[in-house]
């Protein structure tokens, strides 16, 4: 029997018990306008930065999204997100985050088996991903 909590786990509620914990190697998309969709182990957000002129400082508003209006809003495929979550997991490990380091030990088959799906040579979406589009109208 698997150790990995993910292991039964199917579509995008396997995405999401593979992403990286919150923090800098969640998958961030810029849908511009001060929108980005976020998807890390605690789920799918829509994640808006709100600046006032009166206030100091920049406010964020997070509220959940269904997982395939993500794919939809940033105009990625669902291939395209299970690459990048593998990637930025590998990346928090090596990093040294210590949940995504036991995450990808007891998970190195799923693990392989998403990064199998990244295309060679494709460019890199694992960083903080950017959509040329400027896409950031709520539909």
């Amino acid at each position: 029997m698997s150790s990995c909590e993910c292991a039964n786990l199917e579509g995008f509620e396997r995405i999401r018990c593979m992403s990286p914990p919150p923090g800098e190697f969640e998958v961030d998309i810029d849908l511009g306008q001060g929108k980005h969709l976020i998807v890390n182990e605690e789920g799918f957000l829509l994640r808006q930065l709100i600046t006032d002129e009166s206030l100091p400082f920049l406010l964020t508003s997070e509220r959940p999204l269904p997982p395939e209006r993500l794919v939809a809003l940033a105009r990625i495929s669902y291939e395209e997100l299970e690459c990048m979550v593998a990637r930025n997991l590998e990346k928090a490990a090596k990093a040294g985050s210590i949940k995504a380091k036991r995450k990808l030990q007891a998970c190195m088959e799923i693990h392989k088996s998403l990064l199998d799906k990244c295309k060679p040579g494709e460019p890199s979406r694992d960083r903080v991903a950017r959509d040329p589009s400027g896409l950031g109208k709520e539909g």
